[in-house]
């Protein structure tokens, strides 16, 4: 209970610095970019700083939060490096945004972190990441091509489902399951190639690429 405590006190209320919402963990010196009270949305170009100072203290923005970004009119993002998670749903519903670089730190896609992203046409994935969970990229109908690191060993299911204009994907030489209904719906796709890495392919994974 003291620890529970502890850690809600460390965590303050939500604050707004030049048109960015952070939880800040006054502790630990931290900021986590989160969803804009009352229902407001981001809206165009939006540019993540490494730090942000709140009454003259410092703090290092390392996280997304769950849902930060969710049915945000963004056009574009800037995600710095200091950033080393993205939480669930972060841009799912992001429908206006058209590319993103997810930044060299971050180890994992969550769950539908993008998930319909209608336009979103271009991701950089770097080799920190080692784990795409389930449905991360489900309907983003707008990509068309994607690389997949050598960090990653695990391809979760239904990551590229509804990627109707999905034409080619690389998968590293790591990864070792693609997973039940992982490129389900991807009709444009003519050609792939697994690599012997692979010791499992499940159930309705290339389900309706006609």
């Amino acid at each position: 209970m003291l620890a529970l405590l502890a850690s809600v006190n460390a965590l303050a209320d939500a604050v707004e610095i030049d048109g960015i919402w952070y939880n800040l963990v006054s502790k630990a010196k931290v900021a986590e970019v989160t969803s804009t009270p009352d229902n407001y949305i981001y809206i165009g170009a939006v540019n993540i700083p490494e730090k942000v100072t709140y009454n003259g203290v410092d703090y290092d923005v390392t996280s997304i939060g769950g849902a930060a970004f969710k049915n945000s009119n963004v056009t574009s993002i800037t995600i710095p490096n200091s950033v080393t998670s993205i939480g669930e749903y972060a841009f799912s519903g992001c429908s206006k945004l058209t590319s993103i670089d997810i930044p060299n730190n971050v180890t994992t896609i969550e769950f539908l972190t993008f998930e319909d992203c209608y336009n979103l046409v271009s991701v950089t994935i770097p080799n920190s990441v080692t784990k795409i969970s389930s449905a991360a990229f489900l309907n983003c109908r707008s990509l068309s091509s994607i690389d997949i690191p050598n960090s990653v060993t695990r391809i979760a299911n239904q990551v590229f489902q509804g990627c109707t204009n999905l034409t080619s994907v690389t998968i590293s030489n790591n990864v070792t399951s693609i997973e039940q209904g992982t490129f389900d719906g991807c009709s444009r796709l003519t050609s792939i190639t697994i690599p012997n890495s692979v010791t499992d392919i499940s159930y309705s994974a290339f389900e309706e690429c006609i």
